[in-house]
């Protein structure tokens, strides 16, 4: 009989279990003290069904299973209708299922691969698969043609707590205020930034009557606290309502505001959240005039933009923020109300894809493209009126896909996914944009032809398709643009892309020692590009990895190239993206070369 070690799942210091355990056939529990062995109740939960909710989603199946139970940490209780939820390293399983009344769930029919799973329950915090820190990665489970994965046991633990009040500028509450939890983390552009804490399931909540708020579920750690105020409204005002703001009270809105009370997130102070505590946050918002922006929206031959969308985004603490909008009138007019100060973007789009609601075309031919717009401005207090924005159909992309086949199969078959080129933002700074996406976009037909319509601002192009296959290369006049970011602003034609998809598949394996030459089993893999050319999106040639059970990581699909790698005991959530903290970590990483569909075995020394 195999068993395998088992391990501990530490957040700050309360501790909770992810036990292993697996043989060839079903394993039962046995007693504390000698005697029968029990066996261990089976789940009673629902069957594991498609987290997309596709009744008729069709995946692989196999013989393994994965079984385990989820109690709370504190107590040791069954956690029911605790959300469990599996996803295979090669993307041709994803499943969930809740746990029953004696916090059990299982898997069946699982193919062999390696496994990520993830448990999530109100109140608790949401926990991986062999993660031992907040805000890392958990380890994937290597699963075999017929094992039995017992005992994948967690222990959930209460999450921390964030409540408070918020009030208007003389202390009355104020009801509808949005306020979320965020933490500083960088991004892959190298900019340290403010974002969301997606680390429970209510990192967000809006206040009461009373203007009460309670955030739950989050790890421990430092938040900074925002809140927003919209009258959505009078933000939201059709094109045939008027809104006129104050012109005695100047003082008639509120920007969003960061604990203890400041419209500047740089003046934000954080708090400090352990597991199960409860940390208290009463502050004002800051008062502000708000402004009024108003115009037309005309299509790129100059007819009205009859059944468009016009919608505010907001720039905050470097970050995208959608505030809010309305439909553009019969007309094209629009009115937008309350908007604060700040810099911000105005994006139109079709509300109904191709052609808009209020488009015509010749029988028998296809409806107009839709069009789109993103409009930068910014204001302090005053209104901006008569504002012309004119839309475009931005850069239709064509071209054609060769397949790279190493076996018997010409080119990719079969799977529930169409293959597809798709456009994807080459910047994710807080104005990117790519205009326009419909559910037929970038398919490639049986002889290879793809079209992207719609395509704005800087992008890259990217690949999805049948498990096995990858994008190799994308040449526009015979120079490699594969990552190369695009600039698509213009509307513009550009049909002579040859891209070039593979099975041939790079690998790279191995295991971690410590100083004394013994190997570890809990660590982080960091891989980093060496030498890239300026002006090459890097997204690609960036991974962190985190080993399975047995301590061996992996990591498929790099493309070709020089890289570095060095082994971490732990790494922050966007650390990696750190410039300063690549510039210390390369020279103490080991360096390697990637060939096409190489194979390669890379032991490494964790550093100290």
């Amino acid at each position: 009989m195999q068993s395998r070690t088992l391990a501990t799942l530490t957040l700050a210091l309360l501790c909770c279990s992810a036990v292993l355990g697996a043989q060839a056939t079903p394993q039962t529990t046995g007693a504390p003290v000698p005697g029968p062995a029990a066996q261990r109740p089976q789940p009673s939960a629902t069957p594991p069904r498609d987290p997309n909710g596709n009744p008729n989603a069709q995946q692989p199946t196999g013989t393994g299973v994965i079984r385990g139970r989820v109690t709370a940490a504190d107590s040791g209780v069954p956690v029911r209708r605790a959300q469990v939820r599996i996803n295979s390293a090669e993307g041709r399983v994803t499943q969930g299922t809740n746990t029953d009344g004696d916090g059990l769930y299982e898997f069946p029919k699982l193919p062999a691969g390696r496994y990520t799973i993830t448990v999530s329950r109100s109140g608790y915090v949401n926990l991986q698969f062999g993660q031992q820190r907040p805000f890392e990665p958990g380890k994937p489970l290597q699963l075999s043609d017929g094992e039995v994965a017992e005992k994948i046991d967690f222990a959930l633990p209460r999450g921390g707590v964030i409540t408070g009040r918020i009030t208007d500028e003389v202390g009355e509450p104020i009801a509808g205020v949005q306020v979320m939890a965020m933490r500083y983390q960088y991004t892959p552009d190298g900019q340290r930034r403010l974002s969301p804490a997606n680390t429970g399931p209510n990192f967000s909540g809006g206040t009461n009557d009373l203007g009460q708020f309670r955030i739950y579920g989050l790890m421990p750690g430092s938040y900074v606290l925002s809140a927003t105020s919209r009258d959505l409204t009078m933000m939201m005002g059709g094109p045939n309502m008027t809104v006129v703001n104050s012109t005695t009270d100047p003082n008639n809105g509120y920007v969003t505001t960061y604990y203890p009370g400041t419209p500047n997130p740089d003046e934000a102070q954080a708090l400090a959240v352990t597991l199960g505590q409860e940390a208290s946050a009463f502050f004002s918002l800051v008062p502000a005039r708000m402004s009024r922006v108003s115009g037309v929206v005309r299509t790129s031959d100059g007819r009205a933009a009859s059944g468009y969308f016009i919608s505010l985004r907001t720039v905050t603490a470097g970050m995208n923020a959608g505030v809010g909008g309305t439909q553009v009138g019969a007309d094209g007019t629009f009115r937008l109300a309350s908007v604060p100060p700040g810099e911000h973007f105005l994006d139109v789009q079709s509300m109904f894809g191709r052609g808009g609601p209020m488009t015509t075309s010749t029988p028998g031919s296809p409806p107009p493209e839709p069009e789109f717009a993103s409009v930068p401005f910014s204001v302090s207090g005053q209104d901006i009126d008569g504002l012309v924005i004119t839309t475009t159909t931005g850069t239709t992309i064509s071209g054609h896909v060769s397949f790279e086949a190493t076996g018997a199969t010409a080119r990719p078959t079969g799977g529930p996914n169409p293959m597809r080129l798709f456009a994807a933002q080459a910047d994710p700074g807080p104005g990117a944009y790519f205009g326009m996406n419909t559910a037929d976009n970038g398919i490639v037909d049986e002889n290879g032809r793809f079209q992207i319509r719609g395509a704005g601002g800087r992008i890259v192009l990217r690949w999805s398709g049948p498990q096995g296959w990858f994008l190799k290369s994308v040449t526009m006049n015979g120079t490699d643009i594969t990552d190369v970011p695009l600039d698509v602003r213009a509307s513009t034609q550009s049909t002579d892309l040859e891209v070039v998809v593979t099975d041939r598949q790079t690998t790279v394996s191995g295991i971690v020692k410590d100083s004394r030459g013994q190997p570890v089993k809990d660590y982080v893999v960091a891989i980093l590009p060496d030498g890239l050319k300026e002006g090459i999106s890097a997204s690609r040639f960036i991974r962190i990895v985190r080993p399975d059970q047995n301590g061996q990581y992996k990591t498929a699909a790099l493309p070709p190239g020089a890289y570095v790698a060095f082994a971490v005991e732990t790494l922050d959530q966007g650390g990696l993206y750190d410039p300063a903290y690549q510039q210390e970590m390369k020279p103490r990483g080991k360096g390697f070369r990637l060939e096409d569909g190489q194979t390669l075995t890379l032991d490494l020394q964790l550093v100290q």
